[in-house]
């Protein structure tokens, strides 16, 4: 059976544990039936979600006002192949490639003006906004305020917060883009395999292991270091707030590579092969071996540390039930790690 861990920020239950206290030891997640299969852990600034192989979608946190995982009702009539969470909004891939959204909208983060709903919010909803996009859509990926989507062709779609061209558009007097538009400057590239967001920045990963990079480089995250630029291997990435992680693989071997802001210690040097990683805001996960590591900023205990800030891989193994490691997660100051355990 597999079981959903996770520790760190949790005032508003964003950790799904059916409280709201931070926490620096791992404690097990309510709500996703111990027969599912998570393929997928994402969190935002203050909620989560949950993917499954069977298609659905379990959430918790401010966004569904929940301090446990489960299904919204507004996502239980479709079957579901990706989700991705912004700081206070979230986006859905159905099944059959069309992308919603939902939460929080104040720079064009779900694609076209919300409609007008008296006494409420006009900048916020829990219904389903359809984001119209003439082809079909297979992942996505969300920033602070932005969002981009990559079709069945490698092709890249960008749409909301822009004011630092992360995007891949000339910057303009409005500071974000209400629909979706191709980012044609990558149009020539290789067919992009993954996509990802920073805070305000946004890195692919073309199917020949070429990164590109726009956005925001004040911490010099896209400055991707030489030896990910020259290689071929490049696997798999993933974004931090102001910092990047990829694996390359030689013989068999994953090797992990990170750069950007270091002000916790999230880009230090991960020395063993690695299994798995995720960025989370400015901390980091990895596995190796089915041993699990933590290290960057550990305010709210998203590194099990009672320091502010982890300073070098720490292996977390003992603090888990036994079991295969099988999936990680991160958002904003949280972490979640997904084991099937050794049932005796």
């Amino acid at each position: 059976m597999t079981l959903l861990y996770a520790f760190g920020s949790n005032g508003n239950g964003q950790l799904g544990v059916n409280h709201v206290k931070d926490l620096n030891i791992p404690e097990r997640c309510i709500g996703i039936p111990e027969t599912e299969s998570l393929v997928k852990v994402v969190g935002g600034g203050n909620h989560a979600a949950a993917l499954t192989k069977t298609g659905r979608i379990y959430m918790t946190g401010d966004i569904v006002q929940s301090t446990t995982f489960h299904i919204p009702t507004w996502l239980q009539d479709h079957s579901w192949i990706d989700v991705a969470c912004g700081w206070a909004f979230t986006l859905v891939v159905s099944n059959q490639g069309h992308v919603y959204g939902f939460g929080t909208a104040r720079s064009g983060e779900l694609g076209t003006p919300l409609p007008s709903n008296n006494n409420k919010d006009n900048n916020s909803t829990t219904e389903l906004v359809a984001i119209h996009l003439d082809t079909k859509i297979v992942s996505v990926a969300c920033g602070w305020r932005h969002a981009i989507a990559l079709n069945e062709h490698g092709q890249v779609y960008g749409w909301g917060w822009n004011r630092h061209g992360q995007l891949g558009e000339p910057l303009s007097p409005k500071p974000y883009i209400q629909a979706p538009r191709l980012l044609s400057f990558i149009s020539q590239a290789p067919k992009i395999k993954q996509i990802t967001c920073g805070h305000t920045f946004s890195m692919l990963l073309a199917e020949d292991g070429t990164l590109y990079g726009f956005g925001s480089n004040k911490y010099g995250q896209l400055d991707i270091p030489d030896h990910v630029k020259s290689t071929t291997s490049t696997r798999h990435i993933s974004t931090g707030w102001h910092h990047v992680a990829a694996s390359t693989a030689t013989n068999n071997t994953r090797q992990l590579y990170t750069w950007g802001r270091n002000d916790h210690a999230q880009t230090v040097p991960f020395l063993d092969p690695v299994d798995q990683f995720v960025c989370g805001s400015e901390h980091m996960l990895a596995a190796h071996h089915n041993k699990m590591y933590a290290w960057g900023w550990n305010e709210h205990g998203n590194c099990t540390s009672d320091k502010d800030s982890v300073l070098k891989p720490l292996e977390i193994t003992e603090l888990l039930p036994k079991g295969n490691i099988v999936l990680l997660g991160a958002g904003c100051a949280t972490s979640w790690i997904a084991i099937d355990t050794f049932i005796v």
